[in-house]
Parts: structure tokens; C-alpha cells; sequence
């Protein structure tokens, strides 16, 4: 079942974080006027594969594969508890947390943005 919804900062309308499952894999994208400035890998839902795909563009959206992935959690739903916390200190910096846990965090330019789902640094997630 794929998952789609999109989060507006209150305070800050033109941002937004847009997280989407599409049976395969599931990312968080962070939204300027409707523009992707940040994208973060959140799991897999197909099987996660041992060696990269992201060889080929043909491949998009990639998964993430098992070397990199500390938890894959479970996919979400419309009963998944998602919270996004903005922070904007110096930067707008979405935090994105399930059942009160961070998962993951973006900021303008953040590609990829920060998980603490991975285990080390790749092209889809960094280690938060």
C-alpha cells in the first residue's frame, strides 16, 4: 500500500516536507514553494538489496541497500504517528520524528538529508 503526505510549516508556509512510499521505497523530501531542496532515504518496502542499484537512473527511486541500513522500519500508514519539528535558528531544518522518535532530518541542500535509520554515510542517508 503506498503512502503520501505532505507536512506545511506553520509559522513558514512556502516550506513543507513531502514524505512518499511508493510500494518500493519511501523518502522525505523538504519543499520550497513546492520546489525538492533536501531528500532522505526513510526504508525500503520492497526487500532491501545486498548490492546498490543506484548504477542506473532506470532504477529510481533507489533503494538503499543492506550495508547501509541499520533498522528498516515498518511502512507507513495513515495511522503512523508522524511529527515533523521545524527548527529555523539560521536555517529551516525539518526534523522528522515516528511515535516520538527521530528519524531523520533536512535542511535546504541536504542531499541526502540525515537518518538514524542508516548505519554509515551513502548517497541516500546520512548517519544522524
Amino acid at each position: 500500500m503506498s503512502y503520501f503526505k505532505e507536512f506545511l510549516h506553520d509559522l513558514k508556509p512556502e516550506y513543507s516536507v513531502m514524505i512518499e512510499d511508493d510500494d518500493k521505497v519511501c523518502y522525505a523530501y523538504l519543499l520550497i514553494d513546492n520546489e525538492i531542496v533536501g531528500d532522505v532515504w526513510l526504508y525500503n518496502t520492497m526487500k532491501s538489496p545486498v548490492e546498490a542499484e543506484w548504477h542506473s537512473p532506470d532504477n529510481l527511486p533507489f533503494l538503499n541497500p543492506i550495508e547501509f541500513i541499520k533498522e528498516n522500519i515498518e511502512p507507513f500508514d495513515d495511522e503512523t504517528n508522524i511529527n515533523i519539528n521545524w527548527n529555523s535558528e539560521n536555517k529551516v531544518v525539518a526534523q522528522i520524528y515516528i511515535s516520538n522518535r527521530l528519524i531523520a532530518r533536512l535542511s535546504e541542500g541536504d542531499f541526502p538529508g540525515g537518518s538514524s535509520l542508516v548505519i554509515k554515510d551513502g548517497p541516500l542517508a546520512k548517519v544522524i
